[in-house]
Protein backbone atom coordinates (compact mmCIF):
# COMPACT_ATOMS: atom_id res chain seq x y z
CA UNK A 1 0.00 0.00 0.00
CA UNK A 2 2.85 1.93 0.82
CA UNK A 3 4.15 1.50 -3.01
CA UNK A 4 1.25 2.72 -4.22
CA UNK A 5 0.68 5.85 -2.18
CA UNK A 6 4.46 7.30 -3.37
CA UNK A 7 3.55 5.99 -7.50
CA UNK A 8 -0.16 8.74 -6.59
CA UNK A 9 1.60 11.26 -5.20
CA UNK A 10 5.10 10.67 -7.04
CA UNK A 11 2.87 10.76 -10.50
CA UNK A 12 3.64 7.36 -11.23
CA UNK A 13 1.87 5.94 -14.22
CA UNK A 14 0.29 9.70 -15.04
CA UNK A 15 1.07 12.16 -17.58
CA UNK A 16 3.97 14.13 -17.49
CA UNK A 17 2.87 17.87 -15.96
CA UNK A 18 2.04 20.65 -17.86
CA UNK A 19 4.63 23.52 -18.46
CA UNK A 20 4.18 26.97 -18.87
CA UNK A 21 5.73 28.19 -21.92
CA UNK A 22 8.49 30.78 -20.28
CA UNK A 23 7.64 34.22 -21.62
CA UNK A 24 10.29 36.40 -23.09
CA UNK A 25 11.40 39.38 -21.67
CA UNK A 26 10.85 42.63 -22.86
CA UNK A 27 11.84 46.29 -22.72
CA UNK A 28 9.09 48.46 -21.83
CA UNK A 29 8.55 50.93 -24.12
CA UNK A 30 10.02 53.64 -22.27
CA UNK A 31 13.33 51.75 -22.32
CA UNK A 32 12.84 50.81 -25.67
CA UNK A 33 12.87 54.21 -26.50
CA UNK A 34 16.09 55.33 -23.88
CA UNK A 35 18.40 52.41 -25.36
CA UNK A 36 17.98 53.49 -28.80
CA UNK A 37 18.21 57.40 -27.67
CA UNK A 38 21.76 56.72 -25.49
CA UNK A 39 23.13 54.53 -28.29
CA UNK A 40 22.28 56.87 -31.30
CA UNK A 41 23.79 60.03 -28.92
CA UNK A 42 27.26 58.18 -28.95
CA UNK A 43 27.60 56.94 -32.16
CA UNK A 44 30.53 58.33 -32.48
CA UNK A 45 31.72 56.82 -29.23
CA UNK A 46 32.29 53.54 -27.41
CA UNK A 47 28.85 52.68 -26.02
CA UNK A 48 28.91 49.67 -23.00
CA UNK A 49 26.19 47.93 -22.60
CA UNK A 50 26.02 47.81 -19.34
CA UNK A 51 25.79 51.80 -19.33
CA UNK A 52 22.27 51.14 -21.15
CA UNK A 53 21.34 48.44 -18.84
CA UNK A 54 21.94 50.73 -16.17
CA UNK A 55 19.86 53.10 -17.46
CA UNK A 56 17.15 50.64 -18.30
CA UNK A 57 17.54 49.64 -14.29
CA UNK A 58 18.06 46.01 -15.46
CA UNK A 59 21.23 44.27 -15.39
CA UNK A 60 22.85 43.49 -18.24
CA UNK A 61 21.76 39.85 -19.02
CA UNK A 62 18.42 40.87 -19.24
CA UNK A 63 18.86 43.99 -20.64
CA UNK A 64 20.65 42.35 -23.51
CA UNK A 65 17.87 39.62 -24.55
CA UNK A 66 14.50 41.58 -23.82
CA UNK A 67 16.32 44.23 -26.10
CA UNK A 68 16.69 41.58 -28.39
CA UNK A 69 13.33 40.32 -28.23
CA UNK A 70 11.75 44.10 -28.35
CA UNK A 71 13.62 44.92 -30.87
CA UNK A 72 14.90 42.06 -33.27
CA UNK A 73 18.75 42.51 -33.13
CA UNK A 74 20.53 42.72 -30.23
CA UNK A 75 22.18 45.94 -28.74
CA UNK A 76 25.40 46.12 -30.72
CA UNK A 77 23.87 44.51 -33.99
CA UNK A 78 21.18 47.75 -33.98
CA UNK A 79 24.03 49.75 -33.03
CA UNK A 80 25.93 48.86 -36.15
CA UNK A 81 23.19 49.56 -38.39
CA UNK A 82 22.66 52.91 -36.99
CA UNK A 83 26.21 53.56 -37.75
CA UNK A 84 26.24 52.39 -41.30
CA UNK A 85 22.92 54.05 -42.04
CA UNK A 86 25.06 57.30 -40.79
CA UNK A 87 28.16 56.93 -42.50
CA UNK A 88 25.44 56.34 -45.59
CA UNK A 89 24.16 60.14 -45.18
CA UNK A 90 27.64 61.26 -44.70
CA UNK A 91 28.81 59.23 -47.87
CA UNK A 92 26.39 61.37 -49.96
CA UNK A 93 28.71 64.39 -49.15
CA UNK A 94 31.60 64.23 -51.42
CA UNK A 95 34.32 66.39 -49.55
CA UNK A 96 33.98 64.25 -46.55
CA UNK A 97 37.31 62.08 -46.23
CA UNK A 98 36.15 58.09 -45.87
CA UNK A 99 38.63 57.60 -43.12
CA UNK A 100 36.45 61.07 -41.20
CA UNK A 101 33.03 59.52 -41.75
CA UNK A 102 34.51 56.20 -40.09
CA UNK A 103 35.81 57.74 -37.02
CA UNK A 104 32.74 59.76 -36.82
CA UNK A 105 30.58 57.18 -37.14
CA UNK A 106 32.36 55.17 -34.45
CA UNK A 107 34.08 52.75 -36.12
CA UNK A 108 37.95 52.59 -35.20
CA UNK A 109 39.33 52.96 -38.14
CA UNK A 110 38.75 52.78 -41.95
CA UNK A 111 39.58 49.34 -42.28
CA UNK A 112 37.04 47.75 -39.76
CA UNK A 113 34.49 50.40 -41.82
CA UNK A 114 35.20 48.74 -44.76
CA UNK A 115 34.79 45.85 -43.77
CA UNK A 116 31.20 46.32 -41.54
CA UNK A 117 30.08 48.62 -44.05
CA UNK A 118 31.03 45.83 -47.33
CA UNK A 119 29.01 43.42 -44.91
CA UNK A 120 26.27 44.87 -44.36
CA UNK A 121 25.60 47.04 -47.53
CA UNK A 122 27.35 44.23 -50.15
CA UNK A 123 29.85 46.98 -51.58
CA UNK A 124 32.51 49.03 -50.14
CA UNK A 125 31.84 52.74 -48.69
CA UNK A 126 33.68 54.37 -51.99
CA UNK A 127 31.40 52.28 -54.34
CA UNK A 128 28.64 53.03 -52.95
CA UNK A 129 29.51 56.41 -52.75
CA UNK A 130 30.23 56.23 -56.17
CA UNK A 131 27.26 54.97 -57.32
CA UNK A 132 24.96 57.59 -54.58
CA UNK A 133 26.65 60.47 -55.67
CA UNK A 134 24.64 63.37 -55.92
CA UNK A 135 25.73 63.75 -59.53
CA UNK A 136 25.04 60.20 -60.41
CA UNK A 137 21.37 60.29 -58.49
CA UNK A 138 20.76 63.65 -60.94
CA UNK A 139 20.73 61.75 -63.94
Amino acid sequence: AATGVCAIILGAGTSPPVRCPRRRPLLAPWQVSLAKCFMRQRLASTVAVADIAVNCRLSVSYFERAFANSVGFSPYAWLLEQRVASAKDLLRIPAIPIVRIALDCGFTDQAHFTNTFSRKVGMTPRAWRNRHSPTKEAQ
